[in-house]
């Protein structure tokens, strides 16, 4: 019984890395500006049907999903990234100036950013489930936040413990931290998504 649990936890780390180095290959593959976006998105669809399934995590899966992903989630990706590199912007600027009123400003600023990368991963996760307008995707993403803010705690409390161990362990970029978003962004958000569903079905 322990050899068999071993054994699982091999597993799970194998297809955690394989996914990270697909993710990875896909995103040079795109010329990494144009391929992080559908590298991570096309990561999730193939975790989503997939699982944790090492042996169905493919170079061909994710193939064909970062072709139909390609345009669509870098767009989505984009505005991410053009509204983080904003927000980014101003709080560097804002931290610059001494005084409350400023200091109050930078804390506004970097929550902002928290909330866009929750934001993100939670439109990363219905772009897999959900065929819809990317202003709809946005906003059931954005709603999906407020729905329950001990979710968002959790997602976040992920988000920063995944950045702080790989800060230590840089090695973890390569074979693991892209992947454990998304691992912890699916299982993180879960009763939130049934949630959503149930409410659209």
């Amino acid at each position: 019984m322990e050899s068999t649990g071993i054994q699982r936890l091999f597993y799970i780390l194998w297809a955690i890395i394989k996914l990270n180095l697909y993710i990875l290959v896909f995103t040079l593959a795109g010329g990494i500006v144009l391929g992080m976006g559908p590298a991570f998105q096309s990561a999730n669809d193939v975790l989503l049907t997939s699982g944790m399934d090492y042996q169905n995590i493919t170079f061909g899966k994710m193939a064909e999903r970062f072709k139909a992903n390609f345009k669509r989630s870098n767009g989505i990706f984009w505005i991410f990234a053009a509204l983080l590199g904003i927000v980014a912007y101003n709080l560097f600027l804002a931290s610059q100036i001494k005084g409350l009123l400023w200091f109050i400003l930078s804390f506004v600023l970097f929550f902002a950013i928290l909330l866009l990368l929750v934001v993100y991963l939670y439109a990363v996760q219905y772009e897999t489930t959900y065929d819809i307008s990317i202003g709809n995707l946005l906003k059931l993403a954005f709603i999906s936040v407020f729905l329950n803010f001990g979710t968002f705690l959790k997602v976040l409390f992920g988000v920063i413990s995944i950045l702080v161990v790989t800060w230590f362990f840089k090695g973890l970029l390569l074979f693991a931290t892209f992947s454990l978003f998304l691992v912890w962004s699916g299982y993180a958000t879960k009763n939130i998504r049934q949630l959503v569903e149930g409410k659209l079905g």
